[in-house]
């Protein structure tokens, strides 16, 4: 299958394209999701190039014919910028360039780029810089055109700064940067560990880019009498890419922490993948998670499939949970069928206000009733185990015996298996 659609342009002027070979198949989520970073990323897409090979071409991915035809339309049409949804090798990268004679990316470059905008704490600007420069090392030494650094998408670094582009320089950057990332990481645990230490219930809101979680944390603070400021809502994936925790209180009073988190995507590139879930420690502490879903997208579930499968790999799959399947107004179905039945799903839309009392409620009722209480015995060189409770939860009695000691405490039902071992009692 080939094909190139004309979309119509106006500078930067984009042309993505995709190559599969044999032994997989053209992924037109995907490339539709590249279309959407790129207009993100400040691109806009002229046109769309695909191509199924026997087997990829190690230099230039995809045919040299077919690069030929290629380089004849970004001549005719002006185009600023070809974008690859594969991740690219620097000499891939160099090769092909070569022979289209303009600038060349990948879908790593165009997310590194979309994040360093979006980046507003120390934390997180650094993380995005050395992911930058993790990659720039291997991609951006020896490309064809210098005058594009710091003036297009994949050339900007947190707050505009031009890239770096000596190797050298490079290599020294990176020590630095992992110094500095450290510093700061110190100083914000300190704020995770205040809250962890205030015995206070936390919600972790969780999706897609875009499914609509920084509108239900509004919402959130609208309705749960919170002094808290809005988090910045925006139509367009990666609005917010830090973390923002606020404190709200629940129908009958109680205090519970939510946390909007970064919004998530597919084909997340491996040089993003550690500054990612870095961004997603919160969601470790959650006491309830709730994983909110865009109801009317096309691609909901490829982002359902997603979004669970990065919950799998942060070990966090077995916290409790709520599906809220949000803008309920704007679905053809009235319910998605893949969603599992042995979830709690809810269908609404942050607009309606009967819709978010009920949502309320399913939140109260999760942490309330997500919650055991139990009597631990824990042995002498166990004690950081404890310490880790005591951290973290109310614990009621606390005894030392011959052997260790035994303390009563009220902890996540989730949290029991860990803990099966130390179990005495559990109370009804």
């Amino acid at each position: 299958m080939n094909r190139i659609e004309h979309r119509g342009g106006r500078p930067e002027s984009v042309v993505t394209v995709a190559v599969w070979d044999d032994e997989n198949e053209f992924n037109e989520e995907s490339l539709k999701e590249l279309n959407a970073l790129v207009e993100v990323a400040g691109g806009n897409v002229v046109a769309e190039m695909t191509q199924n090979v026997r087997s990829y071409h190690p230099s230039t991915l995809m045919g040299k014919g077919k690069l030929e035809e290629l380089k004849d339309f970004v001549r005719a049409e002006d185009v600023d910028l070809v974008v690859f949804d594969q991740e690219l090798s620097g000499v891939q990268m160099r090769e092909i360039e070569k022979i289209l004679e303009t600038d060349v990316l990948d879908r790593t470059a165009v997310v590194l780029d979309i994040f360093a905008a979006r980046a507003k704490t120390d934390v997180g600007k650094l993380q995005v810089y050395l992911a930058q420069l993790e990659y720039g090392k291997n991609h951006l030494i020896g490309k064809r055109n210098y005058s594009r650094l710091g003036g297009g998408i994949g050339t900007r670094g947190p707050g505009e700064q031009k890239l770096e582009i000596d190797r050298r320089r490079i290599r020294a950057d990176i020590t630095r940067t992992k110094k500095r990332l450290a510093r700061a990481k110190k100083i914000r645990n300190t704020g995770r560990k205040d809250r962890l230490s205030s015995k206070i219930p936390s919600i972790a809101l969780v999706g897609y880019t875009n499914a609509g979680k920084s509108s239900i944390m509004n919402r959130l603070l609208k309705d749960g009498a919170s002094s808290g400021k809005p988090v910045f809502v925006e139509d367009m994936p990666f609005a917010s890419l830090d973390p923002d925790t606020r404190r709200i209180r629940l129908k009958d009073g109680l205090s519970v922490f939510v946390t909007d988190t970064v919004g998530f995507i597919s084909n997340l590139p491996t040089a993003l993948i550690e500054s990612f879930y870095t961004t997603l420690e919160e969601l470790k502490d959650a006491d309830l998670i709730v994983h909110v879903i865009d109801g009317s997208g096309e691609n909901a579930e490829m982002q359902y499939k997603t979004t669970r499968k990065i919950l799998r790999d942060l070990e966090v799959s077995a916290t409790p949970s709520i599906l809220f399947v949000n803008k309920r107004d704007k679905m053809e179905a009235g319910r998605l069928p893949f969603l599992p039945a042995e979830d709690t799903v809810l269908y609404g839309s942050v607009k309606f206000d009967a819709d978010f009392d009920y949502f309320f409620d399913a939140l109260q009722e999760k942490i309330e009733g997500g919650f055991a209480k139990v009597d631990l015995h824990f042995g002498f060189d166990e004690m950081h185990r404890v310490e880790e409770i005591k951290a973290r939860f109310p614990v009621e009695q606390f005894d030392y015996d011959h052997e260790g000691v035994a303390i009563t405490t009220t902890l996540p039902k989730s949290y029991l298996p860990r803990y099966e071992r130390q179990i005495r009692r559990r109370y009804v």
